[in-house]
């Protein structure tokens, strides 16, 4: 892997951990784990497994990055791959993502992750009543069978996507599942973020932030106006859990942090 400037320090004046992705160097995940262990307090394993390709780290890996959390005090969140959905209309499609799912909880098991980010997908932002309906039920089976071989279902972190995140709350409820509140998906899309906050704050676990603009994120976060973070940072005081930086080049990453520290210092001294 080639050098780069060191990554900026972390702001000193926040209640939450401050994450990044396992991909902001141009390697693999163990080479940016190794680069990013004692810089960051998490690093995000952004997981995808196909016909094509495959990044799931091998057992001599998954080792390496339990003594690296051991070692620097980090941890872990695990990204569920994006390729099955446990809410498709396909009973095969979504046997085969509780089959990966429980493969996965096995795989990193070591590394006593704080949580995993999932997504309910398989139902359309549009889709009509009686098809949410039969949405729940089908994803409702799924998270039934994965939890049966004994997994926390306090661990699972449900991410907002496109479709109206109230129609998971049913789901939230009945297993006690948590939430990954993606903050930037919530600006993308023109949601009330200060609303999805003080309704699920209290049950999230992972925040996603990232800078959005002309309908792009994944950017820095100087793609935002100071005070839509300001605004987010006062909405988030007293959080305790993970905020991942969800950008995946060093540069990104860099503004970021700094962005993060010139608001948060703002903030303090205000």
């Amino acid at each position: 892997m080639p050098p780069f400037s060191p990554i900026p320090p972390l702001p000193k004046k926040r209640s939450f951990r401050l994450g990044v992705t396992s991909y902001i160097f141009p390697a693999d995940i163990l080479p940016n784990a190794e680069a990013l262990a004692g810089c960051v307090d998490d690093i995000e394993l952004v997981l995808f497994e196909s016909r094509a390709a495959s990044n799931l780290p091998t057992p001599v890996a998954i080792d390496r990055l339990a003594e690296l959390g051991r070692r620097h005090r980090l941890t872990y969140t695990v990204h569920f791959p994006l390729d099955r959905h446990l809410g498709s209309p396909a009973a095969e499609e979504r046997a085969a993502g509780v089959r990966q799912i429980r493969e996965l909880l096995t795989l990193t098991r070591p590394l006593e992750p704080y949580g995993y980010v999932l997504h309910l997908s398989g139902i359309a932002p549009d889709a009509p009543r009686e098809h949410v309906q039969q949405w729940q039920r089908d994803t409702a089976a799924a998270l039934e069978l994965v939890f049966a071989g004994g997994a926390n279902p306090r661990l699972f972190c449900v991410e907002n996507l496109d479709y109206p995140f109230a129609w998971c709350e049913p789901l939230l409820d009945r297993f006690g599942l948590s939430v990954c509140a993606d903050v930037g998906h919530l600006w993308r899309s023109g949601t009330d973020v200060d609303a999805f906050l003080a309704r699920h704050l209290p049950r999230t676990r992972v925040i996603h932030l990232h800078g959005v603009h002309r309908g792009q994120d994944h950017l820095p976060l100087t793609a935002l106006e100071p005070e839509r973070l300001r605004a987010f940072l006062r909405a988030i005081r007293d959080f305790s859990g993970v905020v991942t930086l969800e950008v995946f080049e060093y540069d990104a990453l860099r503004l970021s942090i700094e962005r993060l520290t010139a608001c948060l210092e703002n903030e303090t001294a205000g």
